[in-house]
């Protein structure tokens, strides 16, 4: 009788871990029939099943050009929603709303460039047109070959050695993530950023208060290529080089420019900010050692104070700087 009862537990045991490691490999990439995403022919009943989105009003036609990998939508129509506030649909992360976003994820929402202005968000292609201030010249950084895409060369996601957004992307929808994200391609990738790695919640932080995206940081480097930092160095390079952020070849203060990629004191005015015990949203940190996050490890990064995508805030702040020092002070804690 034991050994019965034994070999039943011994089952049960196996037979759950099984269905849990099958559950999470069909949550690691894109699931459902592949004509939510794709159409053979781009016709149905003598009509085009690709779809472009369109401005003033935003809404969608149809496009008698097949698009290529037999998609229905481009990148920004599939992340977009019209006519709506949602920002997950159906598992779809939205980082554009034409109305405005309720729970904005955690890149922000391209909804706040158009009905903001230039300085809140990313000026992205099929989006909005060209920054009339900056044009196609970043902050800190040089003159681009073209307008920012989403992804490729000119873009922030995908392999930024191809031209191509799609192909940029290429099989990264499809990779079996698993195993972590190790930076190792396109789809083990934080999303999707080449060679960047994170660990991903997976809503998005559309709910901030239950979980939460975690990035990749570096002490006191501007060449360590695994950094969400670093990513945005490829634009804003200015902004993440050791020697113009101080006025020291060693990069230590004094600073001329806001640090990234650089160990937030534990103690000072920083001594009461402990992102391991409260979470704040308004000012997150990025970590050295993903997998035994502490206070030691906690990294100053371009997101602890910007949106990816685009914020309702000047310069695309995570809060109201020109009204308040509520960001601010979650790190500077004396200065309250």
């Amino acid at each position: 009788m034991v050994k019965t009862h034994s070999k039943k537990l011994l089952f049960s045991i196996i037979l759950n871990i099984l269905v849990i490691a099958a559950f999470s490999q069909v949550q690691a990439r894109v699931t459902g029939v592949c004509s939510n995403c794709h159409t053979m022919h781009n016709s149905q009943g003598g009509s085009p099943m690709a779809q472009e989105l369109s401005s003033g009003p935003w809404e969608w036609t149809d496009d008698t050009t097949p698009n290529p990998s037999l998609l229905i939508y481009s990148c920004v129509g599939c992340h977009t929603k019209v006519g709506s506030s949602t920002t997950i649909d159906n598992d779809v992360p939205i980082v554009f709303n034409t109305q405005s976003p309720t729970n904005p994820l955690a890149g922000g929402n391209f909804y706040y460039v158009i009905n903001g202005g230039d300085n809140r968000g990313h000026n992205v292609v099929g989006i909005k047109a060209l920054d009339g201030t900056l044009g196609i010249t970043p902050p800190g950084g040089t003159i681009m070959s073209e307008q920012l895409t989403c992804a490729g060369q000119n873009g922030c996601h995908g392999d930024r050695g191809v031209s191509d957004q799609l192909g940029a992307i290429k099989n990264a929808h499809h990779t079996n993530d698993t195993g972590g994200i190790t930076g190792e391609s396109v789809g083990l990738s934080y999303r999707f950023l080449s060679g960047i790695e994170g660990v991903e919640d997976d809503d998005y932080e559309q709910e901030t208060d239950a979980d939460k995206n975690y990035y990749k940081g570096a002490d006191n480097s501007d060449t360590d290529a695994t950094t969400i930092s670093y990513l945005c160095n490829n634009c804003h390079g200015d902004f993440h080089d050791r020697v113009k952020i101080s006025d020291e070849s060693t990069a230590a203060t004094p600073w001329l420019r806001h640090p990234t990629d650089y160990l937030l004191p534990e103690d000072g005015e920083y001594g009461s900010y402990d992102p391991t015990a409260t979470y704040e949203n308004k000012a997150p940190v990025a970590w050295t050692d993903l997998s035994s996050r502490n206070r030691s490890t906690a990294v100053v990064m371009c997101l602890s104070c910007h949106r990816a995508h685009g914020s309702p805030y000047y310069k695309m702040i995570r809060w109201d700087n020109k009204a308040n020092m509520s960001g601010c002070v979650v790190c500077h804690t004396s200065k309250d």
